[in-house]
Formats: C-alpha cells, sequence, structure tokens
C-alpha cells in the first residue's frame, strides 16, 4: 500500500508508470516496516520485562497518576494550562466551512437537510442564537460551545492517561503520555476550532475507554446499570454528532462476542445496546424523527465516493469505452454534466465531482450497476482512481512532493460566501492566527518529533502495528484483534473518504485514531504479554 501510495504521489495521480520503481518501493517498504514493527516489538517486552524501579520510589510527586479524583483533575489543569498559547491565538476560534453551511440552515437560508449531521445543526444554531442574545455577536456564542471543548478535552485525555497507568504501562510513559497530550500543538489547535469531528470525540473516547475495561473486567464492568447507560449514551452520542460514527460503534458492540473471557452476560448487553443504537440510527430518526422534524435525508452520493471518482477516472481516460446510454445514465444520475467531468476531475478529491447532492438518487443501483462493469473492465483505472484518494494514508509526501503532515486550520477563511450577510462578525483570521501558523509549523519541522505530524504515521502505520501485536501470538489472537474493533473500524472508514492527502480535511477525517492510539497502544502491549486477554 505505501508503495502504491508513493507511486500516485503526482500531480496526475498515475501509478505503475514503471513497473521496476514500484518493485524497489515494494521491497524497501517491506524491508522498512518489518524491522521497525520488530524492533518496536521487542522494546515493548523490554519496557515490560523491566522492573519501573527507581520512578516509583523517587520520582517528583508532582505527578500523580493513580485513579482518583485528584490525579485526574490535575493532569487535566496542566493539560489545559499548556494548551493556553494557543487559545489566546485562536480566539475567537476556528470555524470550518462545515459550521457555515450548518449555520446557514439555521438561518433558512438553505434545505435542512441531514447532510451534516442535524443534531449538530440544532446545537450549532442554539449556541449562535444565545451569542446573538446575549453578546449580539453570534461568534461569541459559538465560542462558548469551543470553550466547552477545551475543557473537556483535557478531562477525557487525563482520564485516559489514569486508566492506562491502570492498564500497567510504567510511570516513565506516563509522563511521555502526559507530554504527548500537553505540548503536541495538534491538540490546541483541533480544539480551538468547531467541526463535527472535534465534537463526536468527545464522545467517543469515554466509550473507548469503557469498551476496553469492560474486556479488562471480563464483562464485569459492563453488567453495572451505570456503565450500560454511559455506553449507550456515549455511543449514541458520537454516532448523532458524527454520522461516520455509527460504522465504528455499532461493529465493536454488536461483535463483542467474539473476544474470549467476557462473560456471556456481558456479551448479551453489549449486542443489545448495539442493536438499541443501530435501531436509532438506522430506524428511529430517519423513519420518524427527520419526518417530523421536516428535515431531509442526506445524499446518497457520501456513501459512494470512491464509485463516483472511480466512473470519473474512467470518463476521463477511457471515455471510449462509454456507451451513449452509460453517459445519460452518468449525467441524469449526477448533478455535473458529463461533459464537465474531465476537467473537473481531480485526483485527490471525489468532491468536483461528486458534489453534495444527486440529480436523481433513483438511479442509484444503475450506477452501482455501471461502476462495477467498469471496475472488471479497468481495474488497474479504478485502483488509480481510489489510491489519489487514499494515498494521504499511505505515503510520506503529497502530490506536490511535500511531505504529508497534517494542515491544520488557524483562520476561518474557508467558509461558504453567503454567511457573511447572516454573520457579519465571521472571523477570517483569529486573534493571533499568523502566531499559531508559524509556531505549529516551527514545531512540526523539528526533526524526529516531526514524525508525530504525519497523517500516515496516525491513519494506517499505528493501526497496523497494533494488528501486528495482536496477530503476531497464536493463542486468542483473533479475540485480539476484536478486542481492538473501535481502531480497526475507525481505519476502514478511513479508506471510504472522499480525500486523504489535500489541505486540512484529512486532519480532522484521522483526528479520532490519533485521539484513542495512546490507549490502544498501551491495551494492545498489556494484553499481549501474555497469550490471553487480561
Amino acid at each position: 500500500m505505501f508503495a502504491l501510495g508513493d507511486e500516485s504521489s503526482n500531480p496526475k495521480g498515475y501509478i505503475m508508470q514503471g513497473r521496476e520503481s514500484l518493485i524497489v518501493k515494494i521491497v524497501v517498504f517491506c524491508v522498512l516496516f518489518c524491522a521497525l514493527f520488530r524492533t518496536m516489538d521487542i522494546l515493548i517486552h523490554r519496557i515490560y520485562a523491566a522492573k519501573d524501579r527507581s520512578c516509583e520510589r523517587h520520582c517528583s510527586g508532582f505527578f500523580e497518576y493513580g485513579y482518583a479524583i485528584k490525579p485526574w483533575l490535575k493532569n487535566a489543569a496542566i493539560i489545559a494550562t499548556c494548551w493556553l498559547p494557543y487559545e489566546f491565538w485562536l480566539f475567537p476560534g476556528v470555524y470550518w466551512s462545515d459550521t457555515s453551511k450548518q449555520l446557514l440552515i439555521h438561518y433558512g437560508a438553505e434545505r435542512f437537510t441531514d447532510h451534516h449531521p442535524f443534531t449538530l445543526t440544532y446545537i450549532v444554531g442554539w449556541f449562535a442564537d444565545f451569542g446573538q442574545q446575549v453578546f449580539h455577536n453570534p461568534i461569541y456564542g459559538l465560542y462558548l460551545l469551543i470553550a466547552i471543548q477545551l475543557i473537556a478535552a483535557p478531562l477525557v485525555f487525563s482520564w485516559m492517561l489514569l486508566y492506562t497507568r491502570k492498564m500497567g504501562i510504567p510511570q516513565w510513559l506516563c509522563h511521555v503520555e502526559l507530554a504527548f497530550f500537553a505540548l503536541f500543538p495538534f491538540f490546541p489547535v483541533m480544539f480551538s476550532s468547531l467541526a463535527k469531528d472535534t465534537i463526536s470525540v468527545l464522545f467517543f473516547i469515554p466509550f473507548c475507554i469503557l469498551f476496553i475495561d469492560g474486556i479488562r473486567t471480563k464483562g464485569t464492568s459492563l453488567v453495572r446499570p451505570g456503565t450500560i447507560i454511559a455506553l449507550t449514551l456515549c455511543g449514541l452520542l458520537t454516532c448523532l454528532t458524527k454520522k461516520a460514527g455509527m460504522y465504528v460503534i455499532i461493529p465493536s458492540m454488536l461483535l463483542m462476542f467474539l473476544i474470549a473471557g467476557v462473560s456471556k452476560k456481558a456479551k448479551t448487553i453489549a449486542f443489545a445496546i448495539g442493536t438499541a443504537i443501530a435501531v436509532v440510527m438506522i430506524i428511529i430518526i430517519p423513519k420518524t424523527v427527520m419526518p417530523t422534524l421536516g428535515i431531509a435525508p442526506g445524499g446518497k452520493q457520501e456513501t459512494i465516493p470512491f464509485a463516483i471518482q472511480q466512473v470519473a477516472h474512467d470518463v476521463k481516460y477511457n471515455n471510449k469505452d462509454i456507451t451513449p446510454q452509460e453517459r445519460k445514465l452518468i449525467s441524469d444520475f449526477l448533478t455535473i454534466d458529463y461533459k464537465s467531468i474531465p476537467t473537473a476531475y481531480d485526483p485527490q478529491i471525489a468532491d468536483p465531482i461528486k458534489g453534495t447532492s444527486l440529480r436523481n438518487p433513483e438511479l442509484f443501483n444503475d450506477f452501482i450497476k455501471l461502476w462495477l462493469k467498469k471496475t472488471a473492465e479497468h481495474p488497474i483505472g479504478h485502483l488509480e482512481a481510489w489510491m489519489g484518494l487514499v494515498h494521504g494514508w499511505f505515503s510520506f509526501s503529497n502530490n506536490d512532493g511535500s511531505p504529508n503532515d497534517m494542515v491544520v486550520c488557524t483562520e476561518s477563511a474557508w467558509y461558504y460566501e453567503p454567511i457573511l450577510k447572516y454573520v457579519p462578525q465571521w472571523p477570517l483570521k483569529a486573534n493571533r492566527s499568523d502566531t499559531a501558523r508559524s509556531v505549529y509549523n516551527m514545531e512540526q519541522s523539528l526533526p524526529i518529533l516531526n514524525a508525530l505530524f504525519s497523517r500516515a504515521l496516525w491513519a494506517s502505520i499505528l493501526p497496523c502495528f497494533m494488528l501486528y501485536l495482536a496477530l503476531r501470538r497464536g493463542k486468542g489472537k483473533w479475540s485480539r484483534v476484536a478486542s481492538m474493533l473501535p481502531v480497526d473500524m475507525s481505519f476502514a472508514y478511513l479508506l471510504l473518504v472522499p480525500t486523504s492527502g489535500m489541505g486540512g480535511e484529512p486532519t480532522r477525517y484521522v483526528l479520532q485514531l490519533i485521539c484513542i492510539a495512546p490507549l490502544f497502544l498501551a491495551f494492545m502491549s498489556t494484553t499481549t504479554k501474555s497469550d490471553t486477554i487480561r
């Protein structure tokens, strides 16, 4: 995948231009990752084999990691304090184009659809109205929502930190984890912005902690009423604030029966929670709630961006094979005209072709049949189109040759223009956005530390390393794979997104994997000390 990703990292998105180079890249990446994974595996075993001797007795008492209220609040305060410079520089917040679209829906300038989660549209609208009523500025109301994020995020990160210590990671690694949460600039920048991803992940992190706790306690915690309620609410709110969350939450709960050691009662409860969330998200909300509120469903094109991109690739490069009937089907299905596709096609992003709606959704099944037919006719072309969308997860360079680092937004310059009519105070630039950008870029350029800013590290390398830890031992390996389902499904979701190597969009897509990586790395490293889940 990395060989293909590197091959497709060019302005045209071509792959397999030279078989020799592709073979060399495959060999190099195979050797590189085998050596890297094996080295990290040995390092983990040495860490846990060594006694946490002097650190436990002689470390400063200021840093505490006991599973209690005082250390939880203290570490959260440390994280929040370290974030303050970025919070000051980025006041009154960074707002994405999706936020402006949701506000336009709230103000009645756009049709109310579930293209963006309707619950989040209501929340954004309420806070904007509050800001207008109290401060005569909707932006200040929205910043109140960002302030809630900036309080909640350190609290859930501190909880994760204490829980990883409870799992058995050495105290010095807790210091490293605390430094990561407090000093990695990605976190204060992202949580100083407002998007469905930044809100949803605040429910997703507690869900993952409770999920792992249920496995570690062999299901004992899952039968407690408080845990059942918390898991259900966190899972449901994750899905309501980011629709893609249900592709992670629901399978994680439904497939817990695959995990060895968990009691049958706990597995039944987990299955019931997953089923309940599925019923709410798939039946009750679209069939009852949304029609009652007058909310139209989101476009079906969001479920097949890769298929649309692959057919567009055929139009651009293999149009002689497309019949007049197929051309008409494509024009009737998509909002873009067939003749405009070759010019609009961008190998890095599906949006120019996909659009935000469909001309005729009734042709969905016919389009899928056409896509399957063209996949059989031009498999390499479809692989090329798909790699153009996902190469950011599997490469170290962008199409223009620049490093494949995480791009963050430090200003609200990406918005739908009509929003200025309804919110004239729209902050095109934050308080000190140039300062925030300059400092972030400096930290991103530091040798060795710049590896932390790689999209590929979080999107594919660490998930695959955790998969390696799960599978490298014989007994109970599939149980371990099932126990990291939130990571598995988050990774699988990335393979379906409409862009991975362009601008700041990929950064928010990978946010949830970055946030839960320390938790699952600690979990997998402790469970693989033996052959069974502990």
